[in-house]
């Protein structure tokens, strides 16, 4: 608007410099003829670019400036968007951040969790084997004593047949005490080699 005043403004000095000038050189260049207009020609001209200017204000100047306010709202639309996308992604972050903390916190507890089931398992197999141990001990041991017991009873038969085998030996020889104890330690001799 401050340029249209300015050019409105040397329209008139350059006017008022014509008007005063006057129109009496026959014999003037072209120059003199460009910079010293006529006056009627310098008044229609004058008269023309108002109507062109009043023209372009109705025709051109509303549609711009309907233009530029229609894309002044849709910046401040688009700001306020991009605002809001803003907003909702730092929202969005925030979330996402609480999301991790809490699976990192979950999955903390799932390890922890699943060492202590490893320690119960651990212990449950140990208390096993120990059982299993204890109970494979004790049937070694009831075995060793069956054998024992077993070979005792050999041992007394042996003995018991050794016994007879020598009291019937006594008894065919009817010795003396001293060819009964030879005979006892001779037995013996023999239990002891078997």
């Amino acid at each position: 608007m401050k340029s249209i005043k300015n050019i409105v403004l040397i329209l008139f000095l350059t006017g008022l410099s014509f008007a005063s000038g006057g129109s009496g050189h026959s014999e003037a260049t072209w120059m003199d003829n460009w910079l010293k207009p006529d006056p009627g020609i310098f008044l229609w001209t004058i008269v023309t670019f108002f109507i062109v200017l009043i023209i372009l204000k109705a025709k051109a100047w509303g549609p711009l400036m309907d233009a530029l306010d229609k894309r002044e709202a849709e910046i401040k639309n688009s700001l306020a968007a991009a605002e809001k996308a803003k907003k909702e992604a730092d929202a969005v972050s925030q979330e996402y951040d609480e999301l991790v903390k809490k699976a990192q916190i979950e999955a903390q507890r799932i390890v922890s969790e699943g060492k202590s089931a490893g320690e119960r398992v651990k212990v449950e197999i140990e208390k096993h084997a120990k059982l299993k141990a204890d109970e494979m001990l004790l049937k070694a041991k009831e075995q060793i004593e069956a054998e024992k017991e077993k070979a005792v009873k050999e041992i007394k038969s042996v003995i018991v047949d050794l016994s007879i085998s020598a009291a019937s030996k006594v008894i065919e020889k009817n010795l003396d005490n001293q060819d009964n104890q030879r005979l006892i330690e001779a037995t013996l001799k023999d239990i002891g080699r078997a």
